[in-house]
C-alpha cells in the first residue's frame, strides 16, 4: 500500500468545481502577508509535492465561500511552506485582504501520484467490501493518525441495525488488500474479531 496524500476536495468529492469541471482541492492553506511587495506565504497541505508547477493560475478563497481565479506570477517552495506572488496583488494592503484564505486547484490538475498512492478525495465515497463480497459500508473520510491512516466508514443498514455509526479500519496492506478507485471499491481482509468489535 502506498501513501495517502492529505488533500481533500472542497466539495467532498462531488463533481462541480467551477474552474475546470471537477472539484477544487486545497493545496496550500492559511495565507499570510510576506513583506511589502504583495507576496504571500502559506502552508502546503501535502509536503514534497509541487502542485503549482506549470500552472498559470490558482483559486484563492476558503470554501464554502466563493473562490477567485488569480494569475500566478511566481512561487517558491521551502519545506512545508510556499511563497507566492499573485498578479494584481502588488502591495501589502491588497495582500492582507487574502490573509487566512487558501490556494486551490481543480482536482484534474493535480500531480499524478506514484502507483499505489491516493488522494483522500479519491477514497471518500468508495464502497468497502470483504474479500467474500460482503458490503460493509462507504468511506466517509480518512483519519490521519501520525502513523497508519484510518478509513472512517459509515456502515450499511437502516438506522439502529448496526451497533455503531462509524467503523475505523487501518489503511494497511494486510487489511485493505485492493483499492479500485475506478471501480468504486475497497476490498478488505479484516483480522478476526475486528468487525465484530463494531457489532457487524
Amino acid at each position: 500500500m502506498g501513501a495517502i496524500t492529505n488533500l481533500k476536495s472542497s466539495s467532498d468529492g462531488r463533481p462541480g468545481g467551477a474552474a475546470a469541471g471537477g472539484p477544487d482541492v486545497v493545496v496550500a492553506t492559511d495565507l499570510r502577508l510576506r513583506g511589502a511587495g504583495g507576496r504571500l506565504t502559506g502552508r502546503l497541505v501535502a509536503s514534497g509535492i509541487d502542485q503549482l508547477q506549470g500552472r498559470e493560475w490558482g483559486l484563492v478563497g476558503r470554501p464554502p465561500d466563493p473562490v477567485r481565479r488569480l494569475p500566478l506570477e511566481s512561487y517558491s517552495i521551502y519545506g512545508r511552506n510556499v511563497v507566492l506572488k499573485l498578479q494584481g496583488v502588488d502591495d501589502a494592503a491588497s495582500a492582507s485582504r487574502l490573509a487566512g484564505q487558501d490556494i486551490l486547484i481543480p482536482c484534474n490538475g493535480l500531480v499524478d501520484l506514484p502507483e499505489g498512492s491516493y488522494y483522500i478525495f479519491q477514497l471518500v465515497g468508495l464502497t468497502v467490501r470483504t474479500r467474500e463480497g460482503r458490503e460493509i459500508g462507504r468511506v466517509r473520510d480518512v483519519v490521519q493518525t501520525g502513523g497508519t491512516p484510518l478509513l472512517a466508514v459509515i456502515p450499511n443498514g437502516p438506522a439502529g441495525s448496526v451497533a455503531v455509526n462509524e467503523i475505523l479500519l487501518p489503511v494497511a496492506r494486510s487489511i485493505c488488500t485492493a483499492i479500485d478507485v475506478a471501480g468504486g471499491c475497497i476490498t478488505i481482509d479484516p483480522p478476526e474479531g475486528l468487525l465484530e468489535l463494531y457489532g457487524i
